[in-house]
């Protein structure tokens, strides 16, 4: 900025203002789309080219807490965001007794060793916040305390924790409580989730990149997206391809892990953006495809016209019935009649069924045949070998990790999360694009001082 070594420069307040403009405005995609299109003008950055994406996890900025601290500390939270906006009304309205027992942060050292004094500990504090929430209500009270998001936030975990308050408080056991990843888990970021991937476990967030690997040109992320931990994989698609074409940048094949892939993203790829999803399809899961001993679905033949089935022994369904499954996606249910299969001599490779016919679930027609027909391209060496550049994502992903703190938020919330992710993002294009014109090569796979002393295999 051209002053003096002197100069005192400006309060670090500054910074968080103008973090602050940014979310509020929405401007969080703002400088990524500006590179973005510099990139374009100067021919760095080309549409219809390869592309790939991979998620990571993102560490809240906030402790993990058990149910006890959880609630403990929620209670706190919603004292101490009152004694900031209501003194005067949160003084007459609580006990004395809370000045003990809230004042200080609730950590698992300070909670009772025995058993039965720390299930009497849990039913005070839900006792207690059921008594504050009440007194919000109360007609005497100011009506906009119940609009108070640490009030908001009380409510919502006691909800979850507690059952109550009439007849009497009880904690909920862990069998009553809300699937674990809808629950929140802190006060402090009530848009922090628990989310699991393979055996990774954490409290936070989940990052998307997406970026271009073209031989010839400077690695470029093009797109960001970030969600709660449990947002699946394949639920995103859509939004990072919508993003991709609506600024200019959609590639001709993505390069996806199986997490983003199914019969419907295979589809809208392929007819909303003209885009070939390239990912390891979702195998079969029926006990006769992994056994490899009897007669799968895609053994059948399916005349989607006349809505019927054929079976590898000539039998003809006489069930047709498409409707959603548990996860809202369209499935078709194919049925035999049992009075067919009980007489047929290849029942035991067909069905284990003993008093019906077989039954096959498909998708429907469009992306039941997009999944045999990836099921058999997956197999061949020129999918293997166009797959193979979807590694180098990985390498992505550890830089952002090493060089930018990507896996840990610096911030609170969901939106400011995205703000880190998308500077994150710019400061990584900047850095790759000074590399390309400097002719710097990238670097290669690491291999450990051990792993090069093997013996090549013959």
């Amino acid at each position: 900025l051209a002053l003096e070594l002197t100069d005192p420069g400006f309060d670090a307040s500054v910074l968080s203002e103008f973090r602050t403009r940014i979310v509020v405005g929405s401007a969080e995609q703002y400088l990524l789309d500006t590179l973005l299109a510099l990139f374009r003008d100067q021919g760095l950055l080309k549409a219809r080219g390869t592309q790939r994406t991979d998620s990571t996890h993102v560490l809240a900025a906030v402790r993990d807490l058990n149910r006890r601290e959880l609630v403990g500390e929620t209670l706190r939270a919603a004292l101490n965001s009152l004694a900031v906006v209501a003194p005067e009304w949160l003084t007459s309205v609580v006990p004395v007794s809370w000045y003990d027992r809230y004042a200080e942060r609730c950590e698992e050292y300070r909670l009772p060793d025995a058993q039965a004094k720390r299930q009497q500990l849990a039913v005070q504090i839900g006792t207690d916040g059921f008594g504050l929430l009440s007194a919000i209500t109360d007609p005497a009270a100011p009506t906009w305390l119940s609009d108070v998001p640490a009030v908001a936030v009380l409510r919502q975990v006691w909800a979850q924790q507690f059952v109550g308050p009439a007849p009497s408080v009880r904690w909920r056991t862990a069998e009553e409580t809300p699937a674990r990843g809808t629950m929140i888990a802190s006060p402090y970021d009530p848009e922090a989730r628990y989310g699991t991937k393979r055996n990774t476990e954490w409290v936070g967030y989940k990052v998307h990149i997406t970026e271009t690997c073209e031989p010839d040109a400077p690695l470029v992320v093009t797109q960001v997206t970030t969600t709660p931990g449990t947002t699946p994989d394949g639920s995103v698609l859509e939004q990072i391809q919508a993003d991709l074409a609506a600024h200019e940048v959609t590639p001709n094949t993505h390069l996806v892990d199986t997490g983003y892939v199914d019969g419907e993203g295979i589809v809208r790829s392929a007819q909303t953006y003209r885009i070939a999803l390239v990912g390891p399809v979702p195998p079969d899961t029926s006990w006769q495809a992994r056994q490899k001993v009897g007669y799968a679905a895609s053994d059948f033949q399916i005349d989607w016209s006349a809505r019927r089935a054929v079976c590898p022994q000539g039998q003809v369904s006489t069930g047709w019935k498409a409707g959603p499954d548990r996860h809202d996606h369209a499935q078709v249910k194919i049925s035999f009649p049992e009075a067919v299969c009980g007489s047929c001599a290849a029942r035991p490779a067909c069905t284990r069924a003993t008093t019906a016919g077989r039954e096959i679930t498909v998708r429907p027609e469009l992306e039941h045949t997009a999944l045999q027909v990836a099921r058999r391209q997956q197999q061949s060496a020129e999918w293997k070998a166009t797959y193979n550049r979807r590694a180098g994502i990985e390498g992505s992903l550890s830089q952002g990790v090493r060089r930018c703190g990507l896996r840990r938020s610096r911030y609170i919330g969901l939106q400011k999360t995205h703000l880190q992710h998308g500077l994150t993002a710019v400061a990584l294009n900047i850095v790759r694009v000074v590399q390309w014109l400097n002719e710097v090569p990238r670097a290669q796979t690491r291999r450990s001082a051990f792993a090069r002393l093997a013996p090549a295999v013959r």
